[in-house]
């Protein structure tokens, strides 16, 4: 058995993991921390029999295997991580992982010092056109990629989202912080520097958000990321020599990514329908915890997510190029 500790249980934590957690007989929900709980979560206490706690240290302690699942606003995330480690949970992360390049390096060593599985919950790495995309770049299907242009337009329109002291930061961090992991692991390239214009909002508010250009040494990414177009508007193109992979997330669906494939210089063309699915993170740490499997972005290989969207936003700052590196 597997008890899981929630902290927090907002709306995205009951519609993506909560449902994962009620179908696995192998898991028990022991305990949500939720301030300000809704009634939706106080009907998930009653029926699992979880504790629900007001302050984080009034969470039970817990023998056997725990999983803590942190969901809370993206500022919290780095306090809440390091104090469900400090209790010896296994952790899994809503993304973005942490505010900083350097919180998530010290987060991703303690938790190895301690021996505990940890894993940022990059749904996109799920999406089986995602999928497909990065096998047909394995395979070499357009041949050597040139260009790589991403698109994503509008943001949350109220809520902690927007309060810089909860959300971070506007579209970067809660939508490019997406794209920041995702480019990187399609590509299986490392980004070498960047140089970003960050669309300033009124004070007290989060950012509109701006426009990135993202190398991998000769290779450039243009990624636009802002509040204005069509909401909810998600897009990658990747050029090769002989071809070109589009992703897309079609806008009826909150996930899952459809993904068009034009290679031989055109002559061929495969098409894979959107296959939206929830819970696949949370599963994905689940079976880590049970055979040993490796999850599919752990806290070490987060770091990347983390270091673009912190890079972007000083470089919004003063408009100069930043090295990305180790």
């Amino acid at each position: 058995m597997i008890n899981v500790v929630m902290l927090g249980c907002g709306g995205f934590a009951r519609r993506y993991h909560i449902p994962a957690l009620l179908a696995d007989d192998g898991v028990r929900i022991a305990g949500i921390f939720d301030p300000q709980p809704a009634d939706a979560v106080r009907a998930i206490s009653a029926r699992s029999g979880a504790a629900l706690v007001a302050r984080l240290e009034d969470l039970p302690d817990l023998g056997g295997t725990t999983l803590a699942i942190v969901t809370t606003p993206h500022t919290l995330h780095a306090a809440h991580v390091a104090a469900a480690l400090a209790r010896g949970w296994h952790v899994l992360c809503d993304k973005p992982f942490v505010m900083h390049a350097a919180e998530a390096r010290d987060l991703a060593a303690e938790a190895e010092r301690r021996g505990l599985r940890n894993a940022v919950a990059f749904n996109r790495r799920y999406d089986r056109g995602c999928l497909r995309a990065k096998a047909a770049l394995d395979a070499g299907a357009i041949g050597p990629v040139r260009f790589v242009q991403t698109i994503q337009l509008g943001y949350e329109r109220a809520g902690w989202f927007l309060d810089p002291a909860l959300g971070g930061g506007g579209p970067y961090t809660g939508r490019a912080s997406h794209l920041a992991d995702l480019i990187p692991w399609l590509l299986r390239r490392a980004p070498t520097a960047l140089r970003s214009r960050v669309r300033q909002g009124p004070p007290g508010r989060s950012d509109h958000g701006g426009f990135i250009e993202l190398l991998f040494g000769e290779l450039e990414c243009h990624m636009t990321c802002i509040e204005e177009g069509w909401h909810g508007w998600d897009e990658i193109r990747i050029f090769g020599e002989s071809g070109l992979i589009e992703l897309h997330r079609p806008l009826k669906f909150p996930l899952g990514w459809s993904c068009r494939i034009h290679s031989q210089g055109g002559a061929a063309m495969e098409w894979l329908e959107a296959d939206p699915v929830h819970g696949d993170a949370t599963r994905d740490m689940l079976a880590a915890l049970r055979s040993g499997s490796a999850v599919a972005c752990d806290f070490r290989a987060a770091v990347t997510s983390v270091a673009v969207v912190e890079a972007a936003f000083a470089s919004g700052r003063d408009g100069a190029w930043k090295a990305l590196g180790a």
